[in-house]
């Protein structure tokens, strides 16, 4: 989950740490926490979200 959100609502707060590797390391070290946290995995060792996600597959002609 913290690489999807790394790449997706994270960004604006990433490049804002970009001139201070510290904070950016302590921002995702907590951040990483706390979504263990809200979403601990199950008895398989995986996380179920409880939302439903919608892939799309896309191919281009030619």
């Amino acid at each position: 989950m913290l690489d999807w959100t790394r790449g997706t609502a994270l960004r604006p707060v990433l490049t804002a740490l970009d001139q201070d590797p510290d904070a950016r390391r302590e921002f995702l070290e907590q951040y990483r926490s706390a979504l263990r946290a809200a979403h601990p995995p199950g008895a398989d060792g995986r996380t179920v979200f409880p939302f439903r996600r919608i892939f799309a597959v896309a191919r281009r002609s030619g």
